[in-house]
């Protein structure tokens, strides 16, 4: 029996041993293969001449490479697109050669756009951990058997780069397959070795570390990200760093947008649930992909993954050979598929479709997904007049048809002074100046509106602008005070020379600007310092302010002892806290769902502004009297006999403690709704913010912050009617104490304008 078996194996053992002492290191193996030409490389053992030999039918053609040396990259040309060419190496005077007539040496060009084709997709090769290339191996020969036209290999082929003997290993397992299947690799952190590699004796166009192909019409970009987790320094992603540029040139290239479809390949991944993504990656080169709608981006880990972030596919596909690796999942990050397995990526393109399939090592399919392409163009104008059209509301306001009309854009968040500027000031503006004006109305609280307001901001020059805005002509013009004092001069300036004025003026979404950056860029420059500032204004502007004279009228209601008034005042103050939270967290849709239609939402705001307008007037008249010591003839107060029934209700009422709970609830949150509308610049940038998953911890704390600070001056109220602090005891202390009031005040102007300034400096 074992006589027999080595009498079985010895054919075999010979012929590899014979071809391990053939005198080539590594090859011959395919690169650069176009529809017309391809390079033969290989690499000896000892330097000399060599020259490929390609068949086409009965003609026979010769490439030389007539130096001595180690290492050759054959150029052949003359080529036919889609068609298949055997090949032979001849080195020297024929003392190393690959074997004649063997079939398996054969160079297939790449195929017409709209033909079909195959390739394959795989990572991590190296032994890794296991020390074995046994998985490397068991990968390569099912790769074989798909009959793919070329590889994209996604980095750590070797586990130094360093080291030519183990590019020799690899190029020893893959020989079957790239003697006739040509490479496209990106380095991994591995092969770079610390700049140590020796990659670019391999490959050529790895000195570089990016670059494009196309195949059949598709597009293909390889990166070099290979260490953004920290090894690789920043300044190599750059908005303005040589591969950035080049890889928004390369993407805006005609023939790459009108591409049925763009792929990317690189090591490191952008998105991935149960392993290290790359915050880097998806901080600089997320965007892009967006933008240039990539298809679909494969990048290595050790292990299958597939998942879709803003519609283009991202695969994982590392299980070519090193150790598996397999984390918890990421619930930021969901995938729609993935598998611990040894693996590669089977894809079959077709005209109008792209099918990717995950197949292991055992030939078992773990997962598959087909793309259609998509609409080619880049994020343009049309994409933004589109999304402006579906979120604007047009207003026309005409005071005489025979009028000049300019348009104007309105960006708010229904904010007081924005409906009396919609209701009345414009319409007066219109007419005093003899003009009509197109308004596009843009709610604030509506999602996607905050990326046509930066994209706006970024159109006219001024990314700083406050809110709420107007653009108009070539001017911004940002909140109230500004919008009072500029907007009628800008209609007077229209007014004057109307052909002129809309000549010149910048009509929005017309260009496309990188509104994720411009986002993140804002957020970025928030500290908790920015965000309780900015919390603690808006709880004391005069549009928020009208919560605490709610929450004093309630109290005065309620009476009772300091330990009703404390409980009280708490469940009110706590609502107002939540509900503005829960605002926050939801961008507005929580008020949305209240509010949802304009009627209710017309009513209640006109009720309570009639209610907090008679409240704030009465309060004050009754401050003053109370200051002159002229307490009996308050005004917020009623006749004996209806206050004794009503105070006694009250007192009933109070005693019930989940009736008082209720409505003191439901009161803060009903405040609270209203209070959408003071809201300062510092908000959007957060609650924007809180769907994007890096961020999301973040602008959740931050959130959180900010309605912390913004219920303090609540919380001071109550604590302050709680404990007595009444409008008589305050008018008696100012007037025995008015140094100290005045000092105090002083203090607190001199507080607030460090307040304001931090902010303005911020903005």
């Amino acid at each position: 029996m074992r006589i027999s078996l080595c009498i079985i194996l010895l054919p075999a053992v010979f012929c590899l041993c014979a071809y391990a002492q053939s005198g080539f290191t590594a090859g011959p193996y395919l690169l650069d293969v176009t529809t017309d030409s391809a390079v033969v490389a290989f690499h000896l053992d000892e330097p000399m001449s060599a020259k490929v030999r390609i068949f086409d039918n009965s003609d026979t053609r010769e490439f030389n490479s007539e130096i001595n040396s180690k290492s050759h990259f054959v150029k052949i040309t003359g080529l036919k697109p889609g068609l298949t060419y055997d090949y032979q190496v001849i080195c020297g005077n024929g003392q190393i050669q690959t074997p004649p007539g063997d079939q398996s040496f054969q160079v297939r060009t790449a195929c017409r756009e709209g033909e079909s084709f195959t390739f394959a997709v795989y990572g991590d090769t190296r032994p890794g951990d296991n020390k074995t290339s046994r998985y490397h191996q068991e990968i390569i020969n099912q790769v074989v058997l798909q009959e793919p036209l070329f590889c994209l290999v996604l980095g750590d082929m070797v586990d130094d780069g360093s080291k030519a003997q183990l590019w020799d290993e690899f190029f020893q397992i893959e020989s079957k397959l790239l003697r006739r299947t040509s490479i496209y690799p990106v380095l991994g952190d591995n092969d770079f070795a610390s700049g140590k590699g020796v990659y670019s004796e391999f490959f050529p166009s790895l000195s570089q570390g990016y670059y494009r192909f196309e195949w059949g019409g598709i597009q293909f970009i390889g990166l070099n990200a290979w260490g953004t987790r920290g090894v690789q320094k920043n300044a190599e992603f750059n908005a303005d760093s040589p591969q950035t540029k080049w890889l928004e040139s390369e993407l805006s290239r005609d023939e790459v947008q009108k591409a049925p479809f763009r792929v990317v390949f690189l090591h490191d991944p952008v998105y991935i649930s149960r392993g290290r993504a790359s915050e880097l990656l998806r901080r600089t080169l997320a965007p892009i992909l967006k933008k240039y709608k990539v298809d679909v981006v494969f990048a290595s880990w050790h292990l299958y993954e597939r998942s879709v972030n803003e519609e283009t596919t991202y695969i994982i596909t590392g299980g070519a050979g090193a150790e598996l690796i397999w984390m918890d999942k990421d619930k930021n990050y969901p995938s729609q598929a993935d598998a611990r397995e040894y693996h590669f990526c089977k894809v079959e393109v077709n005209s109008n479709a792209m099918t990717i399939s995950a197949i292991a090592a055992n030939g078992t399919v773990l997962d598959s997904i087909t793309l259609t392409p998509r609409a080619s163009e880049p994020q343009t104008a049309d994409h933004l007049e589109r999304a402006a059209n579906r979120l604007a509301r047009e207003i026309h306001i005409t005071s005489d048809d025979n009028n000049p009309s300019v348009p104007l854009y309105f960006f708010s968040s229904d904010c007081t002074f924005c409906r009396q500027l919609l209701d009345y000031e414009l319409l007066k503006l219109a007419r005093d100046n003899k003009v009509s004006l197109e308004i596009l109305y843009f709610d604030l609280g509506v999602e996607g509106t905050y990326e046509l307001f930066l994209n706006a901001g970024a159109e006219f020059g001024r990314q700083g602008v406050d809110i709420p805005a107007i653009f108009i002509g070539r001017s911004a013009l940002g909140g109230e005070s500004e919008i009072s004092q500029n907007l009628p001069a800008e209609l007077a300036k229209f007014r004057k020379d109307p052909q002129s004025y809309l000549e010149r003026m910048i009509t929005p979404f017309t260009g496309s600007h990188d509104t994720t950056t411009i986002k993140e860029e804002k957020f970025n420059e928030l500290t908790y310092g920015i965000v309780l500032n900015a919390g603690l204004l808006d709880g004391i502007n005069p549009c928020a302010f009208t919560t605490v004279i709610f929450l004093i009228s309630y109290l005065s209601l309620v009476g009772g002892g300091r330990r009703q008034m404390l409980y009280t005042g708490g469940i009110f103050t706590l609502a107002v806290f939540i509900t503005y939270l829960a605002i926050g967290l939801a961008f507005f849709n929580f008020a949305k769902l209240i509010l949802r239609e304009q009627i209710i939402a017309t009513v209640v705001n006109s009720v309570l502004l009639i209610i907090v307008g008679a409240l704030a007037v009465f309060s004050l008249v009754d401050f003053l009297r109370c200051l002159k010591g002229n307490v009996t003839d308050i005004t917020l107060q009623l006749l004996d006999s209806p206050k004794r029934k009503i105070h006694e209700k009250i007192r009933n009422f109070a005693r019930n403690r989940t009736a008082i709970t209720g409505a003191s609830f439901v009161l803060g949150a009903v405040i609270a709704g209203m209070e959408l509308t003071c809201t300062g610049q510092v908000y959007f940038p957060i609650v924007t913010m809180i769907s994007e998953p890096r961020h999301r911890i973040t602008a959740t704390m931050y959130v959180f912050s900010y309605n912390i600070a913004f219920i303090i001056p609540l919380v001071i109220v109550f604590l302050l009617a709680t404990f007595g602090v009444t409008s008589e005891r305050m008018g008696m202390f100012f007037r025995r104490h008015i140094a100290i009031v005045k000092l105090g005040l002083t203090v607190l102007f001199i507080i607030m304008a460090i307040i304001i300034v931090s902010n303005l400096r911020w903005l």
